[in-house]
C-alpha cells in the first residue's frame, strides 16, 4: 500500500472528524472536564497481567533484554 495514498485518507479522515466536532453545540457549563466519583482510584491488588511482559517485547521491534528501545523524539513530525 503506498504511504502517502495512507496518510492523505487518515489526513482526510481526522479533518472530517475534526470538523464533526467543531459543529456540536456547548454551553458554557461544558468547559468543564471533571467527572466527579465517589470512588476515584482503582483498589492495588496482586493480580499481574500474565503474558504483558512478553506480548510487549515481541512486538518491539529493537530491544535489549528486559527494555524496549526507542529513539529519542523519533515519533515527532518535524
Amino acid at each position: 500500500m503506498d504511504k502517502s495514498k495512507v496518510e492523505k485518507e487518515a489526513k482526510e479522515v481526522l479533518d472530517n472528524f475534526v470538523g464533526a466536532l467543531k459543529k456540536i453545540k456547548t454551553s458554557s457549563d461544558d468547559d468543564n472536564f471533571y467527572v466527579f466519583r465517589d470512588e476515584f482510584e482503582r483498589e492495588e491488588n496482586d493480580e499481574t497481567c500474565v503474558g504483558f511482559k512478553s506480548k510487549l517485547l515481541g512486538n518491539a521491534p529493537n530491544k535489549n533484554d528486559d527494555f524496549v528501545i526507542a529513539e529519542k523524539g523519533a515519533w515527532k513530525n518535524g
